[in-house]
């Protein structure tokens, strides 16, 4: 279906849906909204707001903004092409209808030099397409492993 423009998630915002927690009217794209980044973990490290990601090294992060997906929209995320230009690699996949929650995502340094990033940071854009019609059952009746997360939340952590 169609992808959604940014009248339509303004609009969708003002109501507390799609981004529920944290917007920011810079981030908001033509087609899309820039997700940034709200906690870095590194693995063996606590979480923090700023991290240099040495190279070769997987890693994860939260987004600021607490996604508030309705039952009739898809997200799908993809890295911001700064990232990828410095040598970061990130897989992600699709935000399904009725999840709600902060997201975690994961990236690996395929560089040879250290990259440094922070919280705020520009990092991923999420865009967000219409469904035919409202799906039969949402993320959380489907599995809702991590519905209503907050931070980083990874395999081992999902409830």
């Amino acid at each position: 279906m169609a992808i959604y423009s940014d009248r339509k998630l303004m609009d969708l915002v003002e109501r507390g849906i799609i981004i529920s927690e944290n917007f920011s009217p810079d981030s908001l794209t033509p087609n899309g909204y820039d997700l940034r980044i709200g906690l870095i973990r590194l693995p063996g490290m606590d979480d923090s707001t700023e991290a240099e990601i040495p190279p070769m090294t997987f890693f994860h992060v939260s987004t600021m903004e607490c996604i508030n997906m309705p039952g009739d929209a898809v997200g799908e995320i993809w890295i911001r092409s700064t990232y990828a230009r410095k040598g970061l690699i990130a897989s992600f996949g699709a935000v399904d209808s009725g999840f709600r929650g902060n997201l975690t995502l994961s990236f690996f340094n395929a560089s040879r030099s250290p990259i440094i990033i922070s919280r705020g940071e520009r990092i991923a854009q999420i865009i967000f397409h219409g469904t035919d019609q409202q799906v039969e059952k949402k993320y959380q009746e489907r599995s809702g492993n991590y519905q209503n997360s907050r931070g980083i939340i990874t395999e081992s952590e999902k409830s």
